[in-house]
């Protein structure tokens, strides 16, 4: 037997949408059509469940999926129907939420469908073992399985579906399998959303694509905790195109990415999963992305923090990205044309600089740099001096505390010491912290003192 049933609404999220020529068609205002701001959307569950039998009733199969509905609701809780969106619209088609609404759920009964086929197939199969073996392919009453549960659902303001999933199997062997699926979903466009959709063309200060900076993060995880140990021996070739071979989904804290067995590590090993912050790649992000993701406060100040010790680094520590293929040189010093995107010239340069940092910090970090950085012919060149960093400090975290359109971000590094018998740096348990005053200009946190102890 099938059935659908909603579960639970596992979301609700007001949504304020712009009017769609939604005009009034004459009557008194209490009979207006409905406007489109009245509405929200909702994200509901819903269960389809059957059992594949034998011709003696025996269950050999048994399927249940759970799957997310997109709903439109308006505020009273209602149900918003095509049919009330043709009469608020006069005629004139669907609102653009409505769109979005039938995009989503069509995917998800392709999702279905795709589903009961796997399962019609292992039922033929399970049949056909059950007429040849009888009960003892079957023992104690077991049967085989195929589930789908729904694990997260994540919605923004209205411009994010994020929603995860455990697809469970057992056709009979030495244990069952899982995998997990997630779908992201942008409700402003009505598209499914990859990891390239939400890529900036530019990638971060160092040229880092979005893919690259989730990619790095995670390869520290892994090292900070000797994870690679348990992994198989070429994991991180398939790490770096986690975007085709993990699962990703969004959180409020970040993005969610998860290998399932066999990926990069043994089944023993269960699934593996990271969680990145956005902080770790939002400087990445295109513009639009950053508007659907809802990023909190707190991450874009570290993120900006991140971006100003990039730049930091550049007059203290390393080299900008360069184009090593074109050189000059000046008074007996070979230098390299900088490869700074969106970067020209040497005022291009410290126009960069002020979007992170104090008008006072920017000219310090740029006379010490003293001829390194030079114009050359209308373009900016850079002789390389990278020193490299304090090997004394070992990672670090950040917490931001704000107060209206200022704040303090507060960093707290990881103080390491020399192990000779070891011939390895080692974390001495103490820490010390920094802080960075910053005021909010334009979105960006600009920042008025930068002691970074690298």
């Amino acid at each position: 037997m099938k059935k659908w049933m909603t579960l639970l609404l596992c979301c609700v999220l007001a949504l304020n949408l712009t009017a769609c020529g939604a005009g009034a068609l004459g009557g008194s205002e209490d009979n207006a059509p409905l406007q489109a701001s009245a509405l929200h959307f909702e994200v509901a569950t819903q269960i389809y469940e059957n059992e594949y039998k034998a011709d003696d009733g025996t269950v050999l199969l048994a399927e249940r999926y759970e799957l997310p509905v997109l709903e439109l609701r308006t505020e009273d809780g209602k149900l918003y129907t095509l049919a009330e969106n043709v009469t608020a619209n006069g005629g004139t088609g669907n609102p653009a939420q409505v769109t979005a609404q039938n995009a989503f759920n069509t995917e998800m009964n392709n999702v279905l469908a795709g589903l009961e086929s796997e399962a019609a197939q292992m039922a033929a199969e399970a049949k056909e073992l059950y007429a040849e073996n009888g009960t003892s392919a079957f023992l104690n009453g077991s049967y085989w399985t195929n589930e789908l549960s729904l694990t997260q659902t994540y919605m923004t303001e209205g411009k994010l579906l994020s929603i995860a999933a455990e697809n469970y199997t057992y056709y009979g062997g030495v244990h069952p399998n899982s995998a997990t699926r997630a779908w992201n979903f942008d409700l402003t466009t009505g598209e499914f959303l990859t990891l390239d959709a939400l890529a900036s063309e530019e990638g971060d200060l160092q040229g880092n694509s979005l893919q690259e900076s989730i990619y790095w993060n995670i390869y520290e995880q892994i090292a900070q905790k000797g994870l690679s140990e348990g992994y198989f021996d070429d994991y991180d070739s398939y790490l770096q195109d986690f975007p085709t071979l993990a699962t990703l989904n969004f959180t409020e804290n970040g993005l969610t990415v998860t290998f399932d067995q066999y990926v990069i590590a043994p089944y023993a090993a269960g699934p593996q999963v990271f969680s990145v912050p956005y902080s770790e790649f939002y400087n990445a992000l295109s513009e639009h992305a950053k508007t659907i993701l809802s990023v909190s406060k707190e991450q874009t100040v570290t993120a900006d923090f991140k971006a100003a010790a990039i730049l930091w680094s550049w007059f203290y520590m390393d080299d900008p990205p360069m184009d090593y293929n074109v050189t000059a040189e000046v008074d007996g010093n070979l230098y390299d044309l900088a490869d700074i995107k969106g970067v020209e010239t040497l005022e291009g340069l410290r126009a960069l600089l002020l979007r992170y940092v104090a008008p006072e910090l920017a000219d310090e970090w740029l006379n010490s740099a003293d001829q390194r950085y030079r114009d050359i012919d209308g373009r900016l060149y850079v002789m390389s001096a990278g020193r490299g960093g304090n090997e004394s400090l070992g990672g670090y975290t950040c917490t931001a505390a704000l107060d209206g359109d200022s704040g303090v971000l507060t960093q707290t590094v990881t103080l390491l010491a020399w192990d000779d018998t070891a011939q390895t740096w080692t974390d001495t348990g103490k820490t010390e912290a920094y802080e960075y005053p910053f005021t909010l200009v334009d979105g960006h946190a600009v920042f008025s003192a930068f002691p970074y102890p690298y």
